[in-house]
């Protein structure tokens, strides 16, 4: 019996001695990240460069005219960052905003193309960007997204 535990104890102590021998090596890669911008971010800088005049606090040249339409509530912004004559707008009016949705569309066009989207997706993007700035409580038109007029 004796013999049976000295042979046990000597089987335990070499595995916990060939336990103590073993290594366990792990290799990480550190690979590259590959960042993909977002398309939106790229859209959402040409449009702040296009339009940057409309965001001055006195707008200079048209945009003055079509803001002081907008403001009067004789035109609002579709849901396309459109402007779009409503109740009261003489022909003049509707002119002007017809001269400054040409301006647009040139704009919308140009962006659409050097960002590789579609020009509706380019211009629904500004309509939203348009409607987060119009003040609160100015009282201008604009359309939503499900096409429903509102006034902010």
């Amino acid at each position: 019996m004796k013999r049976t535990n000295t042979a046990a104890l000597a089987t335990v102590a070499a595995a916990m001695v060939l336990a103590g021998c073993f290594t366990v090596k792990t290799e990480s890669e550190i690979k590259p990240i590959h960042i993909t911008m977002d398309i939106n971010l790229k859209v959402d800088k040409e449009l702040d460069r296009a339009f940057a005049d409309e965001k001055a606090p006195k707008p200079k040249g048209d945009f003055a005219a079509v803001k002081a339409i907008l403001e009067r509530k004789a035109g609002g912004i579709d849901n396309l960052a459109m402007f779009v004559p409503r109740d009261g707008a003489s022909d003049d009016d509707k002119i002007t905003l017809a001269e400054a949705n040409a301006r647009r569309m040139r704009r919308f066009k140009e962006i659409a193309q050097s960002s590789g989207v579609g020009i509706e997706a380019v211009q629904r993007r500004r309509a939203r960007k348009m409607r987060d700035d119009i003040p609160a409580g100015s009282g201008v038109w604009f359309q939503e997204d499900d096409g429903a007029w509102k006034q902010k």
